[in-house]
């Protein structure tokens, strides 16, 4: 019998790997949208959806997402309303979902397997549509958590084959499952020509060590685990929305840094301890907007405090 249902899962993996995730084309609001299957992505360009002249960004959500989650409601709706961008949601709700009793082995056994083989698949995807006309230069692939590592492991394909993305957020990139593999399996700094993250729970879900060209660390500490202001420091149950506010917080930060332009600033310092003993004056010489392409920025870590609720940035203050 377990041999039949491992045999099972192992099938249904391999199924929805190939057919169930889908690009959703979004027009004006999350409500107006044409969603396609990987495969046919690129019969979007059939339609009137593209906007040559704008940037389109991408978003990928993380493990137990849906296109009517926190996570991508609240970024999709932030770009839309923004409004200078084409805006697109990688939908994996089903390769992303808590399949099995245990949430944790739906993680490690169905979610994270998925996504390192979502990874490669996108990289295809991306191909094909930029031989019907899509402008791979103009995008921003923002990926949370398991999604930062799908939109890495895209590029590094890419790569491979003397592709290179301009522009690829990992918000909060999940740790467990990706701490331990090399570059070429995760995100990393040559995943794109800039890579920006930002770290806000690396002391439980997120990825404890640096990855991108600039990394942002909100609140950092040492010898202490990482807790965002706001967030409760008691123990609650996995992933549930409690658990999961210093992991979320990525997603908020950047929204707020979209809405408040050049509140949210990081200072740059070779490590936690250097900034830590810096004077203000030291930690102002060189900082950096979170949200923001700045392929002359200087690549390495980023350190800042926040408040404990929206709007977040304290701009100099928080340096």
């Amino acid at each position: 019998m377990l041999a039949s249902v491992l045999v099972y899962y192992t099938f249904l993996g391999a199924a929805l790997c190939d057919s169930t995730a889908k690009l959703r084309f979004f027009s004006r609001s999350t409500d107006d949208f044409l969603e396609l299957s990987l495969e046919t992505a690129h019969d979007v360009f059939k339609s009137s959806w593209y906007n040559s002249s704008r940037n389109t960004v991408i978003f990928a959500h993380g493990f137990t997402g849906y296109p009517e989650g926190p996570a991508v409601s609240a970024v999709i709706n932030s770009y839309l309303d923004r409004g200078d961008s084409n805006v697109v949601l990688l939908n994996w709700k089903e390769m992303a979902a808590s399949i099995y009793p245990n949430i944790a082995n739906s993680y490690l056994r169905w979610a994270a397997p998925n996504a390192r083989k979502l990874g490669a698949i996108f990289a295809e995807t991306l191909s094909n549509m930029s031989a019907a006309g899509f402008d791979l230069n103009k995008t921003h692939l923002v990926g949370h958590s398991l999604g930062a590592h799908i939109f890495g492991i895209a590029g590094n394909t890419l790569l491979q084959r003397g592709v290179i993305l301009p522009w690829i957020t990992g918000l909060d990139p999940a740790g467990v499952g990706f701490e331990s593999r090399p570059p070429a399996g995760r995100l990393n700094a040559n995943s794109a020509d800039f890579v920006s993250v930002i770290h806000t729970d690396p002391s439980k879900y997120g990825f404890k060590r640096q990855l991108g060209t600039v990394d942002f660390w909100p609140n950092y500490r040492i010898n202490r685990p990482v807790l965002q202001p706001g967030c409760d420091n008691r123990t609650f149950a996995a992933f549930s929305k409690e658990d999961l506010c210093s992991h979320n917080r990525c997603w908020e930060l950047l929204i707020d840094a979209m809405k408040h332009p050049g509140t949210i600033i990081g200072s740059y310092a070779k490590n936690y301890r250097k900034w830590k003993n810096n004077s203000q004056q030291d930690r102002e010489v060189i900082v950096l907007e979170l949200g923001v392409h700045d392929i002359k920025a200087v690549p390495g870590d980023y350190f800042l405090m926040t408040s404990a609720r929206s709007p977040y940035g304290l701009g100099r203050e928080g340096l």
